[in-house]
């Protein structure tokens, strides 16, 4: 005899599937992931561990490694400085934009033109 508990479980892993394969098929797993990429980036201040030299970093990034890729050049670029990015390693610098100086401000107006939310701290 089956459980209640194995009968509502079946049938939620059938929804489940149900459910995944409309989005495949709508492309809604896209839209999910942009909106995935478009939450809040933080925009903070550091200089612990560097000498005393000031950095703007950029973190709480969740999306594709091109799409950071993208974003630091285009930060890079528009605020005249140099940076670095880096995706897929140790956990606190996963989805992390660094760029040279205090440049919070300019880097909050330049990511809202870009359609993201941020939280300058």
């Amino acid at each position: 005899m089956n459980d209640w508990k194995d009968l509502l479980a079946g049938k939620f892993v059938e929804e489940l599937k149900t459910v995944e394969q409309e989005n495949t098929d709508n492309g809604d797993t896209q839209e999910a992931s942009a909106t995935k990429q478009k939450s809040a980036l933080r925009i903070e201040y550091d200089k612990k561990g560097r000498k005393g030299k000031p950095v703007t970093l950029v973190t709480l990034f969740y999306g594709e490694e091109e799409e950071l890729k993208r974003l630091t050049k285009l930060l890079q670029k528009k605020l005249g400085t140099g940076g670095s990015h880096c995706f897929n390693s140790d956990e606190p610098f996963d989805g992390q934009i660094l760029l040279q100086g205090d440049c919070r401000q300019k880097a909050d107006e330049i990511l809202k033109k870009e359609g993201y939310k941020t939280k300058v701290i």
